[in-house]
C-alpha cells in the first residue's frame, strides 16, 4: 500500500498513516512518502512492534512500515488522568482535556489555525496526544498570536 503525505500539515500525515496501518494484514508493508523524516512517529511504530525503515530519496523521505505477527494496533492516545478537572489553562494543557472542560474552546482553537480539530476523528485522536504548546509548534504559530489565543482561552476560566 502506498501513501503520499507530502505537503500536508501535521497532524494529517500521522492520522492517515495510522488509518492505513489499521488496514494492513500481517506481512504487508505500507510505504509513505513525506516531506519530513517521520521522527515523532518512529518510536511509536517500533514500540507497537512494526518493522520500520526510513530513507531519504530525492529530498523526500520514504517510510516503510511492515506489520508483523507481533504488531499491536497503534493508537494516538494519552492516559487519562484520574482528575478530569482542569485546574488552569496553560501552554502545557492537553488539548483533549481543554476541549472536554471547555467545549467552547474549540471555536477559539479553530480561529487561531487549529482547523484539523473541526474533524471529530482528529479531536478523538490527535487532541489526546498534544499540548497547546505542541500544537503551536506543529502549525508554526507566532509567539504573539499564541499569546492572544492563550488570553482568549484563559478568559474561559472566568466565565
Amino acid at each position: 500500500m502506498m501513501l503520499d503525505v507530502r505537503g500536508l500539515k501535521a497532524p494529517q500525515p500521522a492520522v492517515m498513516i495510522m488509518e492505513a496501518l489499521g488496514k494492513l494484514k500481517t506481512g504487508e508493508t505500507l510505504e509513505v512518502i513525506g516531506d519530513k523524516p517521520f521522527v515523532d512517529l518512529l518510536p511509536k511504530l517500533e514500540e507497537a512492534g512494526y518493522e520500520i525503515e526510513v530513507k531519504e530519496v530525492s529530498g523526500f523521505f520514504v517510510l516503510k512500515v511492515t506489520k508483523t505477527e507481533d504488531s499491536k494496533e497503534l493508537k494516538m492516545e494519552v492516559k487519562e488522568e484520574c482528575d478530569d478537572k482542569l485546574v488552569e489553562i496553560t501552554e502545557d494543557t492537553n488539548v483533549a482535556k481543554l476541549l472536554k472542560a471547555y467545549p467552547e474552546s474549540l471555536k477559539i482553537l479553530v480561529k487561531y489555525g487549529f482547523s484539523p480539530l473541526e474533524n471529530p476523528v482528529m479531536r478523538k485522536t490527535l487532541a489526546r496526544t498534544i499540548t497547546l504548546k505542541g500544537a503551536k509548534r506543529l502549525i508554526g504559530m507566532s509567539d504573539e498570536r499564541f499569546r492572544m489565543m492563550m488570553e482568549e482561552l484563559k478568559a474561559l476560566e472566568k466565565s
